[in-house]
């Protein structure tokens, strides 16, 4: 085999709920973010005139971003984890079937008649 990566079936399953578990942690922290958020009245007159519109931005723009790593890891934790199930069941079904052609050719050699005599 070439310098490709190796992985087996069920590390990639196993890495893939990792990925999800640590999307829950991400959407954890951006709803302490927004719990934490400073209440225009809080700023005072000259705080809502100088940085409040930056701290909303700031604010807004970060819990952007923290809905798009949520969304990331989830989709990357789902379809890394379905490639580790899609990658049992290919070898589930390639070993089915080597079994049945096994089977069939025990019952071939094993049968007797059409053989060199």
């Amino acid at each position: 085999m070439g310098g490709g990566y190796r992985a087996t079936a069920d590390s990639l399953t196993g890495c893939g709920g990792k990925i999800e578990s640590i999307g829950s942690d991400a959407d954890s922290i951006k709803q302490k973010a927004t719990e934490a958020e400073v209440p225009e009245i809080s700023w005072g007159l000259l705080g809502l005139a100088t940085v409040y519109g930056s701290y909303r931005e700031l604010l807004d723009t970060f819990t952007e971003h923290m809905d798009q790593v949520c969304e990331g890891l989830s989709k990357a934790g789902t379809e890394i984890g379905d490639a580790g199930r899609d990658y049992q069941d290919t070898d589930r079904r390639a070993a089915d079937a080597m079994s049945a052609l096994l089977g069939n050719v025990d019952n071939i050699a094993g049968g007797g008649g059409g053989g060199r005599g």
